[in-house]
């Protein structure tokens, strides 16, 4: 049987080991709300995806890889250049 606690993992950041399985592990799973469709979408993080024992943790990390974070993003196509991103959201 598998527990809560059989996935350890390591943070990015400062190297504390902590859990994602459990409550702990950024990033964490978040709702998102559409007040003109009153409805909300789960946009749920997996715990092999959660890298930083904490908030800080990645916070710091991001800042600390700005230049490498900009570039994966701008790569994705997350940008303004992006029309299809764009009416999606509309």
């Amino acid at each position: 049987m598998v527990g809560v606690w059989d996935m350890r993992k390591y943070c990015l950041n400062c190297g504390k080991k902590f859990y994602p399985k459990g409550w702990t592990g950024y990033p964490e799973t978040e709702w998102e709300y559409d007040y003109v469709n009153s409805d909300h979408t789960k946009h749920e993080v997996p715990p092999e995806h959660k890298h930083f024992h904490s908030l800080r943790c990645m916070k710091q990390w991001i800042a600390k890889n700005s230049e490498a974070f900009h570039l994966l993003l701008t790569s994705m196509g997350n940008n303004d250049r992006n029309n299809e991103t764009i009416n999606r959201k509309e």
